[in-house]
């Protein structure tokens, strides 16, 4: 399964910001893609996942990993602890983590980000997308039969024993007060599903 999750997340988030001597917060940061292809000097990965956290911590020791136990229906439905960052950053990065959030979550991570990052970059799905939607329904083995419902509303679930958020783009810009971007990346890679909001 790691093969899945070996993709340049900072490749994809150089579409919009540039890194050179920024400091990084990682918020989901998973196996560390951020940082996995480029080194970077200032770099804090954190995530729900103590097990990832732990080999992180293991593999990369010149970075700083923080651990929460937080709640997440997908990935950590027992989770009871709210993150708390502690110092600030001059850039985050989220590479789909609110696409598995409901949208209560979504709002108080990206206000959180806000309150302690000078800019946030945020993946996600968009309802627009029915490549990505059929893609996940395929990978996922789940029927791709509510296309109509993601299309028509400004967020959608996909819940079953797994959870996707799709958002409406213009819904996203009018809440946040920003843009959104689409990729340069090709719909056969990861990153090419996903859009980015910019804040």
């Amino acid at each position: 399964m790691e093969q899945y999750f070996k993709y340049d997340v900072r490749k994809y988030f150089e579409q919009y910001t540039s890194f050179e001597n920024k400091s990084v917060l990682d918020f989901g940061c998973n196996h560390g893609n951020f940082i996995r292809f480029q080194p970077h000097n200032s770099y804090t990965g954190i995530d729900i996942d103590k097990n990832i956290i732990d080999t992180n911590q293991q593999k990369m020791p010149q970075y700083n990993w923080q651990h929460y136990d937080g709640y997440n229906y997908m990935y950590n439905p027992t989770g009871k602890e709210t993150v708390d960052i502690k110092d600030n950053y001059d850039v985050a990065v989220c590479f789909s983590v609110i696409t598995h959030m409901t949208v209560e979550e979504m709002e108080n991570t990206i206000g959180l980000l806000k309150s302690k990052c000078d800019k946030v970059l945020v993946s996600y799905y968009s309802n627009k997308d029915e490549f990505a939607y059929k893609n996940i329904c395929k990978y996922r083995g789940i029927k791709a039969d509510e296309w109509e419902d993601i299309s028509n509303s400004n967020y959608f679930y996909l819940k079953t024993k797994l959870w996707w958020t799709f958002y409406n783009d213009e819904w996203l810009e009018d809440k946040f007060n920003t843009k959104s971007y689409t990729t340069s990346f090709g719909k056969n890679d990861l990153r090419g599903m996903q859009r980015c909001l910019v804040l």
